[in-house]
């Protein structure tokens, strides 16, 4: 035979090889059918640094799916492909759906820069001379050993009244993310702190070595740990040769270190893309900076910039606000949303209001008539830029039993019966936890804060949970609190021998339920049922570390809730304007669009605070699909005293105000809304007489 010959040809190509280019034809053709073409120009720009600049509802998250998918089918091998994003499901979830196009995108590894920074910690421990059994401290860890070490510095000796624990840790954790020196944090946020600079700094340092002498990192040390251990050019070079392509989401929420981060992992190869909206950067008191994304285009030279502007969310009406908003911004990408939605709902409302009372009862009302004309409570959502300003709207719901959740609140994981049990599984991991030991040691009937210092003392100097429970443990066999050390020595000794995580905890929480009857009297029943969720969590892992680590940087959001059942389905949402980025919902209600609380009165004198209280009006401004309601109140009272309101000067603007129907809204007829605003009662001595008179 000939090798000319065609036939001959054909043959000799493998038949696999001819199935996988058809794969891959027709994965291209998939993947540009779902596009639109400023998504696939991102999707499609494998090498090289790229900024994608995301405009609110314009997809990005299509994007990011893609793009992995885009990666694997050109060759790219998916495990060296890092997708960073701030939580941990919605990194699952981009490559759980490019996974369901290709299951190869399985093997890519997402998560947080937390996560991600706990995963390379792990295995380079020995580089900081620690084991890789390290514990990792929640955000109440650290406030209590914080607390720990300024009474040993004797801080809470003096007459001087001195900043609480929780203060003294965000000062802390600022300076920290910020990468700013403690006495810029005390002059820009903290200025009655002044006094306290030398004993914070100091507190700093004590601080740094108790957690060294533990085994324990806090949340922002698991990133100071990563920037310098990326700082090191052979170890950045191993991270760096092992993850050919970076990927970050919602990186204008991200601080110093997380630019820094990104920064080291690309510099090399640079294969880095960036997605972000700079108009959506409001996390700032989180340590976020805008600057990071503004910056990138200098930090990575060449870059190409590409803006997503189909907005697939809202009415071009409510984009038309966005839009005004973002042009009176100063330091800003520009761009200009664009709905893909061509219905015309008219222009969002702008409605005046006498006081706080008849703008909750018109709020109320609307809502009610949206839900009979048959739209989902939970459809619609009321935002506000401070907590405080929601209790007239708050009273006037209750009053008309119309069910709400406000967004925030406890944690699950928060909650002191759960860190209890938490703090007794710690130390199956990391026997060295003084912060555990000292929480456990004192659930113990007849340990105080003396007695446990003294067994502390004689733990640390124990090698491991063993000779804890041989050595000290059992050497206190008299006294009051003999009986309970033996009971705890020997649910310790039991969950050494427990193989599985669960089998851990549920000896643990056998242990706990007398201590928890005891301690919460009232309510241990529901208390319990936490426990019971905790231990079904604990069933999923294999790894007592793995649980522990994601409980302390990925808690989940609440246990057990006592929902009680009602006439209504789901409840309306109050939310921050902060909680409710990346949300949407087709009603939303902006209240309290009055200067001084938007923007919040203690910005007004900072540049950087004032452009970021603009960036939240745009980002409430675009969580609304259908309709948008902007609304203000002209009374209110301050410290006392009554005020008149002005409108917010971010929508005082000729722009803005021509975006938006004006109008006032009906007074309240005498006697309508029981309860909506305050009737004149009794005074204390005729509420006395009152009282007295109307008992037998």
């Amino acid at each position: 035979m000939r090798l000319s010959d065609p036939h001959m040809a054909r043959e000799t190509t493998p038949f696999c090889a001819i199935l996988n280019q058809g794969r891959s034809y027709q994965m291209k053709e998939e993947i540009r059918s779902q596009l639109n073409d400023r998504q696939y120009e991102a999707v499609t720009a494998n090498d090289g640094p790229v900024l994608v600049i995301a405009g609110a509802g314009s997809g990005k998250t299509r994007v990011i799916e893609f793009r992995v998918l885009h990666l694997v089918e050109t060759g790219v091998n998916p495990a060296s492909i890092i997708l960073l994003t701030f939580t941990r499901r919605s990194a699952q979830q981009m490559i759980s759906r490019a996974a369901g196009h290709d299951p190869r995108c399985q093997s890519v590894e997402g998560g947080t820069f937390h996560s991600f920074a706990n995963k390379m910690l792990r295995r380079y421990s020995d580089f900081f001379g620690l084991p890789n059994t390290f514990t990792v401290y929640d955000e109440a860890d650290a406030e209590e050993a914080i607390h720990r070490c300024a009474a040993q510095l004797g801080l809470y000796a003096k007459e001087k009244r001195r900043p609480r624990k929780d203060m003294l840790r965000k000062i802390l954790s600022m300076a920290l993310n910020k990468e700013v020196a403690i006495e810029e944090i005390l002059q820009k946020y903290y200025p009655t702190f002044d006094q306290y600079l030398d004993e914070i700094k100091a507190l700093r340092e004590k601080y740094t070595e108790y957690k060294i002498a533990s085994q324990c990192l806090d949340y922002d040390d698991l990133l100071l740990y990563l920037k310098i251990l990326l700082e090191n050019e052979e170890t950045r070079g191993r991270i760096s040769e092992r993850y050919s392509h970076v990927m970050v989401d919602e990186f204008q929420d991200t601080n110093v270190m997380q630019g820094d981060i990104t920064y080291y992992l690309a510099e090399k190869h640079r294969n880095v893309l960036v997605v972000g909206d700079d108009a959506q950067s409001i996390y700032s008191f989180r340590g976020a900076t805008h600057q990071n994304i503004m910056q990138f285009p200098d930090r990575f030279p060449g870059c190409r910039i590409i803006k997503l502007e189909d907005n697939y969310r809202s009415t071009q009406p409510i984009l038309d606000v966005g839009n005004a908003i973002l042009d009176n911004m100063e330091h800003r990408y520009e761009k200009c949303l664009r709905a893909v939605r061509k219905e015309d709902s008219g222009k969002p409302h702008l409605i005046y209001f006498r006081d706080a009372y008849e703008e909750a009862s018109w709020v109320a009302d609307r809502v009610k008539q949206a839900y009979d004309e048959g739209m989902e409570l939970s459809h619609q959502c009321i935002l506000f830029r401070s907590a405080y300003i929601t209790i007239p709207i708050q009273a006037e719901l209750a009053r008309r039993n119309i069910p709400y959740a406000v967004y925030g609140g406890l944690k699950f994981y928060e909650t002191a019966h759960v860190k209890d049990v938490i703090a007794h599984l710690k130390l199956f991991v990391n026997p060295r936890d003084e912060l555990a030991w000292n929480r456990v040691l004192l659930l113990v009937s007849g340990i105080g804060p003396k007695t446990a210092e003294k067994l502390l003392n004689e733990i640390a100097r124990s090698a491991d949970l063993d000779s804890i429970c041989r050595d000290v443990l059992s050497r206190h066999g008299e006294g009051g609190y003999a009986d309970g050390l033996d009971r705890l020595r020997k649910v310790l000794s039991r969950g050494q021998a427990a193989l599985s995580a669960g089998e851990k905890c549920h000896g643990v929480i056998d242990y706990y339920e007398p201590i928890l009857k005891e301690k919460f009297d009232l309510d241990w029943q529901l208390r319990k049922n936490d426990l019971d969720a905790l231990e079904q969590i604990s069933g999923r892992y294999e790894s007592l570390r793995d649980l522990l680590v994601d409980l302390a940087i990925e808690p989940p959001e609440r246990g057990v809730k006592d929902f009680h059942d009602t006439i209504w389905e789901r409840p309306l949402i109050l939310s921050t304007i902060h909680s409710a980025k990346g949300l949407e919902w087709r009603n939303v209600f902006l209240i309290g669009a009055i200067d001084g609380v938007l923007p919040s009165s203690y910005t007004t004198h900072d540049k950087e605070a004032l452009e970021e209280e603009q960036r939240l009006l745009y980002v409430a401004v675009t969580r609304a699909r259908d309709r948008l309601y902007v609304l203000v109140h002209h009374e209110g009272r301050n410290n006392g005293i009554h005020t008149f309101n002005r409108l917010s000067r971010f929508i005082d603007t000729a722009n803005v105000r021509s975006c938006l129907d004006e109008r006032y809204a009906p007074p309240t007829p005498a006697g309508a809304g029981p309860g909506a605003r305050p009737v004149a009662g009794y005074e204390k001595s005729q509420l006395l007489k009152k009282l007295l008179g109307s008992m037998k």
